[in-house]
């Protein structure tokens, strides 16, 4: 299965998902997908999380908290679900402020272990 694939299965089985990307840690995405009519400036969630989400990981190291497995970002006009798939690779997924998160972390952590299995080979 391709990474297009992946990423279009879990947007387009999660109510109120628009868009979801692989994102390699240096901001650069490998591939994304945006469900037809809606819009998402996928580089620009990919350089500024990338930057955030490392500093995150650091943070929960100095803090012996563990590793970091997935960051939830909630705004008044998005959701943003980021979940690490290596320790260079993370996948971002965008909801509407309505979408179905419960739903969303289900699918992200399936579309992570496809992903993944994709990475290794």
């Amino acid at each position: 299965m391709s990474f297009h694939e992946i990423l279009k299965e879990m947007v387009d089985r999660v109510e109120g998902g628009y868009a979801a990307t692989l994102v390699g840690m240096d901001g650069i995405y490998v591939d994304h997908y945006i469900r037809t009519g809606e819009t998402c400036d996928v580089e620009a969630v990919c350089v500024e999380y990338g930057k955030i989400i490392d500093e995150i990981r650091k943070a929960a190291e100095v803090l012996k908290l563990g590793e970091v497995e997935d960051v939830l970002i909630a705004s008044q006009g998005t959701k943003i679900l980021l979940h690490f798939v290596t320790d260079e690779y993370f996948l971002a997924f965008v909801l509407k402020p309505e979408g179905n998160t419960g739903k969303a972390r289900y699918f992200l952590g399936r579309a992570a272990s496809k992903t993944g299995k994709e990475l290794a080979r």
